[in-house]
C-alpha cells in the first residue's frame, strides 16, 4: 500500500514537473517573439520613409537593403502596407521590382516548406507584390500530386492576375473541380481579353464553369455581353436559363414581354420569379395581365415578385388595386394587399 502511495507521488511530481517546464518554455517563447516583434517595429519605423521615397521615386540614396529576418521581416510588411495602399501603376511595378528582387529567394525556399501554413503566406506574398520571377516554381507547384485544393486555388490566382497561359488550361481542366465561388473569383480578376477567352469557347466548357461566367457578366455589370445572354435564356438547360435572366435582371436590361412569355410559364418557379422581375424592369403596361396570372402562382417568390413588379409599371398600382378589389383569388388578393400596403395605399375591405 504504501508502495503504491509512493508510486502516485512520484508520478504526480513528474506531471508537476513537465507542466513547468513546458510553461517555462511557452513564456521564453513569447518573450522573444515580444523581443523580435519589437525589433521589428523599431526597424520599421527608422526605414519607413527611405523605402516610401524609395519606391516613389527611384532614389538610390534611400533603397533599403535588408541584411537579415528582423530587417526582411520589417521590409515585407512595410512593402504590404504599401502596396494595399497605394495606386498608379508605376509605384505598383517599382514596388514589384524592388520585392522580386530582394524576396524571390526566400519565397522559392518557402514554397518547399513542410508547413502547409507557411508555403501559403508565401503564395500570398506572391500574389500581392505581385511577382513574376516564380512562376516556373508555380507551375511545378500546381502540377505536384500532394498539393492541396488552397494551393492550387491561389496558384490560380496568380497566374491569372499575371497572364499566364497555363491558368486557362488549369481552370478548364481541374483534376479536382473548383468551386463555383472560386470560379467566380477568377473570373472576377480577369481582365477583358482573359474573360473573352472563355465567352469564346462558352459551348466547350462544362456546365459548371458555365454558370458563375454567368453570373459574372452580371455581377460586373458587363453590359457589352447583353446579346449572349439573350441567347442563353433560350438554352436547353434549365439552370443556364435561369443564370442569364437573372444576370439581366442584375444589368436591368428592359426585355420586350414577348422575351419573357415563355419563361413565365415554365416548369421551373426560379425561372417564372425571375421573369416577373424582369417584366417589371420593362416598364410595359402590358405585363400587367400576365403579372396578374403570376399572382396565382403557386410559390410565394414568384406571387411576391409578380406584385413587385406590377408596382414598378405604369399604372400598375391602379391595376393592382383592381385586381385587389376582383379576384376571388385568396392567394392574388392577400399578395396584392400585401404589396399596396407597402406602396402606401391603405387597403378596404
Amino acid at each position: 500500500m504504501a508502495m503504491s502511495i509512493q508510486v502516485v507521488y512520484v508520478l504526480f511530481g513528474g506531471l508537476l514537473l513537465l507542466l513547468v517546464c513546458f510553461l517555462s518554455y511557452l513564456l521564453i517563447q513569447k518573450a522573444r517573439l515580444n523581443a523580435f516583434r519589437a525589433k521589428v517595429e523599431s526597424y520599421k519605423d527608422s526605414m519607413k520613409e527611405s523605402l516610401f521615397i524609395y519606391l516613389y521615386r527611384k532614389d538610390e540614396e534611400h533603397r533599403v537593403e535588408p541584411k537579415n529576418k528582423i530587417e526582411l521581416a520589417g521590409v515585407e510588411e512595410l512593402l504590404s502596407s504599401f502596396s494595399a495602399a497605394v495606386q498608379g501603376d508605376e509605384i505598383l511595378n517599382n514596388i514589384t521590382l524592388y520585392a522580386e528582387k530582394v524576396f524571390t529567394p526566400k519565397y522559392k525556399k518557402e514554397l518547399h516548406h513542410s508547413r502547409w501554413s507557411v508555403r501559403m503566406n508565401a503564395l500570398y506574398a506572391i500574389e500581392d507584390f505581385g511577382l513574376t520571377t516564380l512562376t516556373h516554381q508555380l507551375v511545378e507547384m500546381y502540377e505536384k500530386k500532394n498539393s492541396t485544393a488552397a494551393e492550387k486555388n491561389q496558384i490560380l490566382k496568380i497566374l491569372v492576375k499575371l497572364n499566364r497561359p497555363e491558368f486557362v488550361v488549369y481552370m478548364t481542366n481541374a483534376s479536382r473541380p473548383l468551386s463555383e465561388f472560386m470560379y467566380r473569383s477568377l473570373f472576377g480578376t480577369m481582365n477583358s481579353e482573359q474573360f473573352q477567352q472563355f465567352i469564346n469557347k462558352f459551348e466547350h466548357l462544362q456546365e459548371e464553369i458555365q454558370l458563375p461566367l454567368i453570373d459574372m457578366i452580371g455581377i460586373n455589370h458587363k453590359l457589352e455581353y447583353i446579346d449572349f445572354l439573350k441567347m442563353h435564356m433560350k438554352s436547353s438547360s434549365e439552370e443556364l436559363r435561369i443564370r442569364s435572366l437573372k444576370s439581366l435582371n442584375a444589368l436591368s436590361f428592359p426585355l420586350r414581354i414577348e422575351e419573357l412569355t415563355k419563361h413565365l410559364q415554365s416548369g421551373i418557379w426560379q425561372e417564372r420569379m425571375m421573369a416577373t422581375k424582369l417584366i417589371g424592369k420593362t416598364r410595359d403596361e402590358k405585363g400587367l395581365s400576365l403579372l396578374e396570372q403570376s399572382l396565382k402562382d403557386s410559390h410565394f417568390l414568384v406571387r411576391s415578385n409578380a406584385a413587385q413588379s406590377m408596382m414598378k409599371i405604369p399604372t400598375g398600382k391602379e391595376y393592382l388595386v383592381h385586381v385587389y378589389k376582383t379576384t376571388d383569388d385568396k392567394f392574388s388578393k392577400d399578395m396584392a394587399a400585401e404589396w399596396l400596403e407597402k406602396g402606401g395605399v391603405t387597403v378596404v375591405e
